[in-house]
């Protein structure tokens, strides 16, 4: 118990550490108090006051709105870690798949899938995506909607990595300007949104950047509800990958075969998801391409581990990198389409019960004693 108190103690240090190094980068200008062990940002930096200044000149927001809510941030620096290293980028396919393919999760999928089949069919109809794509989307992301996912309040995440992840410190002040759009647009109180550790929020984890540019009313309210309406949900999730690429009936990914120059095949791999080159010339490389692909397809590689110790080298087509641009990750695009293959079969039916056991009769023995052989030598 006491290794444990100084394991935890040395990790509050070096977090504690590592935020005061990086606030100091960020400016010196950051004012923080204590509040339950979290900085509160009570002053903000230049960049800060820059932001803050194109939200009142550029997008129209007053300053005595936006000044308390700024003064109210949170700073997390926990959640850094945790966006940096997300569980699809830590684990091979096999390891990454046993996170969702259970039992509970299947059920509640099943379930799922029967009872909103009409709304998705709905979705499918309009936009082209396989009803059990979209649903599959939602499961990887929020467990089919399970209450409690988003643990967050999401104006402290998006305001902590716009102040210590400085390698996307652009796209969060981006989000910072979309989330407060948003909250403008739909009438929402940007202190009560709750999100992820990436700041995603609503039930199919969408940026708030991507709620303004994919989310659709649906059902005709007037309000893009990602949260409570199954209607906007799913044709959200519908539109998002539409508009990112998904041909209708298209193919996912397909397993294929190589004989060519081993160097040749290890380029193709190399340049990774979005490397895309006519299926004719991956031909020419040897990589053997199915007849029933076009010519012309537009194809990428990748490897994979479907289980220990084993590699497939896989193609790739138009809609497992529209999957993708919902979340850049083979594993995630991989687990979404096994999810939906599982969804679409339907819960496996129950096997049979046994057969009772019937106790075998065994014939009773004739106690009669034989007749002897005449001519058999006497006992």
């Amino acid at each position: 118990m006491q290794l444990e108190s100084v394991g935890l103690l040395r990790k509050r240090n070096f977090l504690t550490v590592t935020l005061i190094c990086a606030l100091s980068v960020f400016s010196s200008a950051l004012l923080l108090a204590q509040t339950n062990d979290s900085p509160v940002m009570k002053f903000v930096s230049p960049e800060h006051k820059s932001l803050i200044k194109e939200l009142i000149q550029t997008h129209g927001f007053d300053e005595k709105y936006l000044m308390p809510l700024f003064n109210e941030v949170v700073i997390l620096p926990e959640v850094i870690p945790k966006a940096e290293r997300p569980p699809e980028k830590q684990f091979h396919y096999y390891e990454y798949r046993d996170l969702f393919l259970k039992e509970g999760f299947l059920d509640r999928g099943y379930a799922y899938f029967e009872q909103n089949l009409p709304l998705l069919q709905k979705a499918e109809e309009k936009y082209g995506v396989p009803k059990q794509i979209i649903a599959a989307i939602l499961g990887v992301e929020t467990r089919f909607g399970t209450p409690g996912i988003e643990k967050y309040r999401a104006w402290d995440i998006l305001n902590t990595s716009y102040a210590l992840h400085t390698r996307r410190r652009d796209f969060y002040k981006g989000e910072i300007i979309a989330f407060l759009k948003l909250c403008r647009e739909e009438g929402l109180d940007p202190l009560s949104i709750k999100s992820s550790y990436a700041g995603a929020m609503g039930v199919p984890q969408f940026m708030p950047s991507s709620i303004l540019t994919y989310a659709v009313d649906a059902d005709l309210d007037g309000k893009r509800n990602l949260w409570s309406s199954n209607e906007d949900i799913y044709f959200s999730v519908a539109n998002y990958l539409m508009r990112n690429g998904w041909k209708k009936d298209g193919p996912i990914y397909i397993p294929v075969k190589v004989s060519g120059n081993p160097a040749d095949i290890q380029k193709a791999v190399e340049g990774g998801i979005y490397k895309t080159v006519p299926a004719s010339d991956a031909a020419k490389t040897g990589i053997e391409m199915p007849e029933w692909v076009s010519q012309t397809e537009i194809v990428s590689f990748v490897y994979y581990k479907p289980e220990s110790g084993k590699d497939l080298f896989i193609a790739l087509f138009d809609n497992f990198r529209a999957i993708t641009r919902y979340n850049i990750s083979v594993n995630y695009a991989l687990v979404v389409t096994e999810v939906s293959e599982l969804l679409s079969k339907g819960k496996p039916a129950p096997l049979p019960p046994a057969p009772p056991q019937v106790e075998e009769t065994v014939p009773e023995i004739n106690k009669e004693p034989a007749i002897q052989d005449p001519a058999a030598p006497p006992s």
